[in-house]
């Protein structure tokens, strides 16, 4: 059992929280801290432009309210969202935390997976602690 267990997840059509929330729920011991973390990526400087003024305050306020809606589910669930690249925010926010486990869903690799890595590649490669990776 864990007591301090990251779960990243990412708000897209391809992704399902429920198998990964699951796992936390069935990994976790009593009283155990489950942080939910959505990473948003750096948008390029020439992209800004032709977003609305407020776009990215009123996208990340409702992330994080779609976040902490998913931790009241757990008795010491909190929800984060960091900015940058995916593994290295996932890869610091379980250091600066002190994660034992991390839960990550990942999907069929693409042929630039198998050059780069995928995320979940490179937090199993460099995690200070167990990753529970899903398919």
């Amino acid at each position: 059992m864990y007591s301090n267990i990251i779960v990243p997840l990412a708000f897209d059509e391809d992704h399902n929280p429920d198998t990964a929330l699951n796992v936390a729920r069935t990994l976790a011991s009593d009283g155990a801290r489950i942080t939910l973390v959505h990473v948003m990526a750096d948008v390029p400087g020439y992209a800004i432009s032709y977003m609305p003024e407020g776009y990215g305050a009123e996208l990340r306020k409702t992330l994080q309210e779609q976040l902490d809606a998913l931790a009241d589910d757990f008795e010491a669930g909190a929800g984060v969202i960091r900015q940058g690249n995916a593994a290295n925010e996932i890869l610091d926010l379980a250091e600066e935390i002190q994660a034992d486990c991390i839960i990550i869903a990942s999907h069929r690799p693409g042929f630039g997976d198998y050059l780069i890595g995928s995320t979940a590649a490179r937090v199993v490669r460099h995690a200070p602690c167990s990753v529970m990776v899903l398919r």
